[in-house]
């Protein structure tokens, strides 16, 4: 394996189909045949241009006037929740079901005091005033996925499917172990999950390495309390049906500093997390990473795809653009962000990448042996 090469092409991932009554459709999800195999190389894909205009320029000045900002990002909640609803999901009822536990007491059992947070993660973001700081954005934050990504794979992009966002999350996992085993990577046996909110993530990097344990890391302490307690309902439903208990922990710290010990993991996954960081941040996240990863240890990451046509479109139509806009502050610095430039300068070699979805890549770098 030589340091520094790159490898772009595209992940087969098999069509999923479902048939629940004669009312019921079938829904196929949309994948990419191989257009190429490890043989067909070539560099990654350089990062598009940042878009701009006067499209581009007028939203960013309308973003700095506060009002304009509350204004939008209630339009793009109420959105979300008017998509989910209409997929059968019950924002309301997901966090009246949560109502009456003692979450002072899950708070305090999740929280390290000493953890700083940095200026960019106090912003709001995701449509929430107060960001991923919060009960709310916490409680929610299984139904807003499921809403957000019901259309990742629809044909049409409007068809909505409630497993959008587990197709998305398998077909990470799927090119993730693709490109692990192109590249001969160490065995996956300790994973670090870095943004892992409430355990969605961390969920799927169990069920795609069942053997391995995961530490999941958040920022967020109350994404990690709604996390540990639906955990433990887990737990309960695993004991009583005589399976082992679930591999996974969950530890309140940045994924710049885990503290976590040198060397320690095998792989670090980073999923749908970079987007929502400034550039610098990410390279921090990178290098740290990098030192704690094993060597032949490998850092995952899956995330939106600046280069892909569909994604590009957002910024020539201003209302999607607004949307998107006023629940991802960082949205222009991650457009800007050489992703594989910036891992090769943690210490990565070796950076491949692929496409899971149409609107989403997979990219891999290991340490060096």
């Amino acid at each position: 394996m030589q340091a520094h090469t790159s490898v772009t092409h595209t992940c087969q991932v098999a069509g999923a189909q479902r048939r629940n009554n004669v009312r019921s459709r079938r829904r196929r999800l949309q994948m990419y045949a191989a257009a190429a195999h490890a043989a067909e190389q070539s560099q990654v894909a350089a990062p598009p241009a940042r878009p701009s205009g006067p499209l581009v320029d007028i939203v960013e000045a309308l973003f700095k006037f506060p009002p304009f900002f509350s204004f939008a990002s209630k339009n793009a909640r109420a959105m979300i929740v008017r998509r989910g609803k209409k997929m059968g999901l019950d924002f309301e009822a997901e966090i009246a079901d949560l109502q009456g536990v003692n979450w002072a007491a899950e708070l305090a059992a999740v929280e390290d005091k000493s953890v700083k947070y940095p200026d960019y993660y106090t912003l709001p973001f995701h449509a929430y005033p107060e960001g991923n700081l919060g009960w709310t954005p916490a409680m929610e934050m299984t139904v807003a996925a499921r809403s957000v990504h019901s259309t990742v794979y629809a044909d049409d992009g409007k068809t909505l499917d409630p497993e959008g966002d587990n197709n998305l999350r398998s077909s990470y996992s799927r090119c993730m172990q693709q490109l692990l085993k192109e590249e001969q990577a160490r065995p996956v046996q300790q994973i670090l999950d870095v943004g892992a909110s409430t355990g969605l993530s961390s969920l799927a990097l169990l069920a795609a390495f069942p053997a391995a344990e995961v530490t999941g890391v958040d920022l967020s302490p109350h994404m990690l309390a709604v996390g540990s307690y639906l955990q433990r309902q887990r737990q309960q439903q695993r004991a009583a049906a005589g399976q082992p208990p679930e591999q996974l922990r969950f530890v309140h710290a940045a994924g710049e500093d885990t503290r976590l010990p040198d060397a320690s993991v095998d792989l670090v996954s980073v999923m749908l997390v970079c987007h929502e960081l400034p550039a610098a941040a990410n390279l921090a996240v990178f290098s740290e990473a990098h030192r704690v990863l094993r060597p032949g240890g490998a850092l995952a990451v899956m995330e939106m795809n600046p280069a892909s046509p569909g994604f590009r479109r957002i910024f020539a139509n201003p209302f999607p653009y607004v949307a998107f806009k006023s629940t991802e502050p960082w949205l222009l610095e991650y457009l800007s962000l050489d992703m594989a430039g910036a891992m090769r300068a943690a210490g990565f070699s070796s950076v491949k990448e692929l496409e899971n979805s149409p609107r989403h890549k997979t990219v891999v770098a290991v340490k060096s042996r």
